[in-house]
């Protein structure tokens, strides 16, 4: 079949929308009708280089919803009509870290940059017959997709497809950061550098864990804003050592107990580690171009202050047990995604969208079908 899709051909430029083949799926596979995609900043990290992939064309777009069109004989646990959420990890269920239930450690993670189905082969090709990859084996910037049943949650029909896009990336590595990486507790302060995707939703972890103090850190001042609407008690408009002395200074000169680093590691993990309180933690959300090899933290200064810096992925902890779990909470009251999404967008405007998240416009922008 035909499905029209964005297509990203070269680091540097614009996706560009055309018609691709898609194939049915095979017996593992779903092929899943597209309803909503959240524009996540990796995507816009792999358009620029930052985050290299194995192969172009390669259709991107990972955080989505949508419904079950077709499934393969061999798929199991998943209709046809299902509302799914696809997961930008697969969950293989023979890893030792699947056997563990840890499906965020699943051995197949590294492969998701390459561009090949989970069996190896392709379902996509461009108008020249070439073979197109999937981002995170999932490239949701198309109106259909077909991808391993490892890649697919099925969710109750009453959540609305823009709301459950959400909850397929930058919700569970925000909230999840906060309560389970971190395991921030009732009192505990908190620092989060960036309040995008994923630094909103770090304010909204924290605060579902009881942090008293749930510091916002950044340099657009409407994000700022909106987070207090999220939970953060302070805000701070701060880069590099102005930052750290401004987080010092309300916090009595300790520093927090937990700092996240949701944005340009690169160039905040230093000023939010002389930020964080002896024996704190430094939590890591956010990408890096894999050009930055390293972090100039003196390994005497880690020494003497104790403080352990942790790096995190969805959430850090399984996308089958935590997505149920925060669409349960979004039901109960205790967990805002409406008021996440600042913008809807049609894929033929998908790089509007990203210009706009780029410009600081956006907590989430979403492409709806």
């Amino acid at each position: 079949m035909l499905s029209k899709a964005a297509l990203f051909r070269r680091p540097g430029d614009a996706l560009t929308i055309e018609p691709i083949e898609l194939d049915a799926p095979r017996s593992t596979e779903v092929l899943v009708q597209v309803a909503a995609v959240g524009l996540c900043r990796t995507d816009l990290h792999v358009m620029r280089g930052e985050r290299r992939v194995a192969m172009q064309p390669m259709v991107l777009g990972h955080e989505a919803s949508g419904t079950v069109e077709a499934i393969g004989s061999a798929v199991a646990g998943i209709s046809v009509g299902d509302h799914v959420v696809l997961t930008f990890i697969p969950a293989c269920g023979r890893c030792r870290w699947c056997a563990k239930g840890l499906n965020h450690l699943c051995a197949e993670g590294p492969r998701i940059t390459q561009g090949p189905q989970l069996d190896g082969t392709f379902r996509r090709r461009d108008n020249e017959g070439r073979d197109v990859g999937a981002f995170c084996m999932i490239g949701a910037f198309s109106e259909r997709t077909v991808v391993d049943q490892a890649s697919v949650i099925v969710i109750e029909k009453d959540i609305p497809f823009d709301l459950a896009s959400l909850v397929a990336c930058g919700v569970p590595a925000g909230v999840g950061a906060a309560r389970n990486r971190a395991k921030v507790k009732p009192g505990d302060s908190v620092l989060v550098v960036g309040v995008g995707g994923d630094g909103m939703n770090v304010v909204q972890g924290a605060r579902l864990c009881g942090a008293s103090t749930i510091i916002a850190a950044d340099i657009v001042q409407a994000k700022l804003d909106w987070a207090r609407e999220f939970g953060a008690t302070h805000g701070v408009n701060a880069e590099g050592e102005a930052l750290t002395r401004a987080v010092l200074a309300l916090t009595d000169g300790i520093g927090v107990q937990h700092a996240f680093v949701c944005v340009d590691p690169a160039a905040t993990l230093v000023p939010a580690f002389r930020a964080t309180a002896k024996a704190g933690n430094v939590i890591v959300t956010a990408l890096t171009p894999d050009t930055v090899t390293e972090i100039k933290i003196p390994p005497l200064e880690l020494f003497v202050t104790q403080k352990a810096i942790m790096g995190t992925v969805y959430g850090f902890a399984s996308p089958r047990l935590q997505i149920p779990e925060l669409l349960a909470l979004y039901r109960r009251g205790s967990l805002k995604l409406k008021e996440l999404i600042t913008q809807t967008y049609s894929l033929d405007d998908v790089n509007r969208g990203y210009a706009d998240l780029d410009a600081g416009k956006n907590l989430r922008g979403v492409i709806i079908f």
